[in-house]
């Protein structure tokens, strides 16, 4: 099957039956077009690099696959990691590198799931905290009453990931981390990562999964770290805001760049 993105002119083939039922219905022109507007603001054809930590099925990946000189896909649900690969069969893109791993804090394995069936873009390396599923506020409409699958997944450093896979950190255009609530893992390990080269970070904040002293632990280590933090609107426009603002509103969806003024 055939996607077409509007606003972009961009095309590309997905396969099998749930690719194609969540692709369906016009769904890429519906679905998080501030996400779009983001990958289209940081794309780099000539030089640069897209990480995508928590690629799932692969519709930012197979779109940004036209945008930058190369894709690296991080996903660890293996029944994800088959439907991404389905969809990776059925287009001809050479610039796409898939890690069946998770990003993490250590190089080894962890419990992984939770959240309903797994492939369900919801599966969280959180399920490896014992207190878990009683954390104060955590709310989602998949967890008790339905099926939670938990298996060991294998988890990688950035810092591994980058070396095994020869990719220079000062290439890095976009990093994208969208991991349901695994970034209050992910994110205090790459905090001297990202103060070292500070790659502009897409990242979503889950506040349904998280504490919120955990939210207010990442938000306190991203502005330490940037000195500029944005929203993008489904329209493309970008809105500069600083940590009181996100903490008062509960934004989920920030990007944070370095620039010297």
């Amino acid at each position: 099957m055939q996607v077409n993105k509007n606003s972009s002119n961009i095309k590309f083939n997905v396969k099998g039956a749930y690719s194609e039922m969540w692709f369906s219905n016009n769904k890429i022109n519906e679905w998080e077009q501030d996400t779009f507007n983001i990958l289209e603001y940081y794309k780099d054809l000539e030089k640069g690099i897209y990480m995508d930590i928590g690629a799932w099925i692969g519709p930012t990946v197979l779109y940004s696959a036209n945008l930058y000189n190369k894709v690296i896909a991080i996903e660890p649900d293996p029944i994800a990691i088959e439907r991404l690969e389905e969809n990776l069969s059925v287009n001809n893109f050479t610039n796409i590198q898939l890690i069946k791993k998770a990003l993490s804090d250590k190089n080894g394995t962890s419990k992984f799931g939770g959240n309903g069936e797994l492939g369900n873009s919801e599966s969280t390396l959180l399920i490896a905290k014992d207190d878990y599923f009683s954390y104060e506020g955590r709310h989602t409409h998949t967890w008790k009453d339905k099926q939670n699958d938990i298996i060991e997944i294998e988890t990688t450093t950035i810092q591994t990931m980058l070396d095994e896979i020869n990719i220079c950190p000062n290439k890095i255009s976009l990093i994208k981390m969208d991991i349901e609530g695994g970034e209050i893992i992910v994110i205090p390990y790459l905090e001297s990562f990202l103060k070292q080269y500070k790659p502009p970070l897409f990242i979503s904040l889950h506040y349904i999964y998280l504490r919120l002293s955990d939210i207010n632990l990442i938000l306190d280590i991203l502005f330490s770290i940037y000195n500029k933090c944005y929203l993008f609107d489904n329209d493309g426009n970008r809105q500069m805001v600083d940590k009181n603002y996100v903490k008062l509103h509960k934004i989920c969806t920030l990007v944070f760049e370095f620039k010297i003024n």
